[in-house]
């Protein structure tokens, strides 16, 4: 048979995430014992904001799958490592995309027009060429494309020494190209 020593006990959730218990013992004595409230499932598997903030900033430069990578090798994980038998788990370019959508952040499509990338279709109308010279251009530096998923380009057009198209076979491109950036490192 169990002794009872406790006569009452009250349960008072508090607003900031703890909970008080009040204990009566048969005495008469009372005695107040606070602790933080559990977390649900989903908190406890929540991102943490500061990694949320950091991949926030890391949009402005790089893609998907290179902010999963940068966020492997510093260390972080992702909230589910916080499950049992998860705590391996790391960020995937997927993962990244879920955190982008879900906290509505900025998309780098959306941040790189800011900045005033052109489209394929818009650059080439720009310099005058075809899609394909473009594409040859950008291969050779002298236009330079920023991903912004990993398969497709935003192109920024140089605001000085703008390439021009050339019909000839004595002037290659591979010979502008190294040219152009002699002249780029001398200035």
């Amino acid at each position: 048979m169990g002794v009872k020593l406790a006569r009452r006990i009250t349960v008072k959730l508090q607003a900031e995430g703890t909970t008080k218990v009040h204990v009566r013992f048969k005495g008469g004595k009372i005695q107040t014992l606070t602790t933080s409230s559990p977390k649900s499932s989903a908190q406890q598997i929540k991102t943490q904001p500061g990694i949320v903030e950091l991949v926030d900033k890391l949009l402005d430069d790089h893609v998907y799958s290179e902010i999963a990578e940068l966020l492997n090798q510093q260390g972080y994980r992702p909230g589910e490592a916080a499950r049992r038998g998860r705590h391996d788990a790391r960020f995937t370019p997927k993962r990244v995309a879920y955190l982008v959508h879900e906290y509505k952040l900025r998309p780098r499509y959306d941040r790189l027009r800011e900045r005033g990338m052109l489209t394929k279709k818009e650059a080439a109308a720009r310099l005058n060429i075809h899609e394909t010279t473009l594409t040859s251009w950008v291969k050779h530096g002298l236009v330079t494309g920023h991903s912004y998923n990993g398969h497709y380009c935003l192109y920024e057009i140089p605001d000085k020494d703008v390439p021009q198209k050339q019909c000839s076979r004595w002037n290659r491109l591979v010979d502008r190209a190294a040219a152009r950036a002699q002249n780029t490192s001398a200035a």
